[in-house]
């Protein structure tokens, strides 16, 4: 029988005081995920960055992210279950969010490229291990936006495919090399950092 939701929230439970310690002013909550993962949802504060909401309308960008299980469907053995982290800045399912790359000059490149690149500059630098990043990839899906997202990524961004990753409906960021629960303490510690470091050099910039 396949471990339970409710044993891997137990496990990720060991973790929610140090993020909610380690990120003061954020929200986070237990959740599931659209792909059906077992997590704790991050939601940082508003940030001086400004993207638009589904209807269009300017509305500003924050950080955001979850820490949990890592693989689709759960595994017979508790300590079978794989961890990471998702932390990127807030996106939108929209046009305006992902141009075509020949609409840059009219359009201007998105707030959330300029998000990525404080990341990639200020915080990760050639500190990734640190942080557990992953190598990423270049996954467009079926959706047009998901291509676009893609182009824009390779665009900004050559070489450096963990830069962008998260769902075109939710966030472009980075994610962890997945762990199992002895290094779930590590992880969390090291989101927070991640976190936290992005989130005050967006608002020097």
């Amino acid at each position: 029988m396949a471990v339970s939701r409710e044993q891997v929230f137990e496990v990720l439970q060991r973790v929610h005081p140090v993020l909610e310690r380690g990120l003061p002013g954020w929200s986070v909550r237990p959740n599931i995920t659209g792909t059906g993962a077992v997590g704790l949802y991050l939601d940082g504060p508003e940030l001086p960055l400004m993207g638009v909401n589904l209807a269009g309308k300017p509305v500003a960008r924050h950080l955001c992210g979850t820490v949990q299980s890592a693989d689709r469907g759960l595994p017979d053995e508790l300590g079978q279950v794989r961890y990471q982290y998702i932390l990127g800045v807030s996106v939108t399912e929209r046009d305006e969010e992902y141009p075509e790359l020949t609409d840059l000059p009219k359009t201007g490149e998105p707030s959330w490229i300029n998000a990525l690149r404080v990341l990639d500059q200020q915080v990760l630098a050639k500190r990734r291990d640190e942080f557990f990043i992953s190598r990423g990839g270049y996954v467009p899906g079926r959706r047009a936006l998901g291509k676009r997202r893609v182009a824009l990524r390779c665009e900004f961004f050559p070489g450096k495919p963990w830069l962008g990753l998260g769902t075109i409906d939710w966030c472009a960021g980075v994610r962890s090399t997945p762990v199992y629960a002895g290094e779930l303490d590590a992880l969390a510690a090291a989101a927070v950092r991640l976190a936290s470091t992005w989130d005050a050099a967006l608002r020097s910039v």
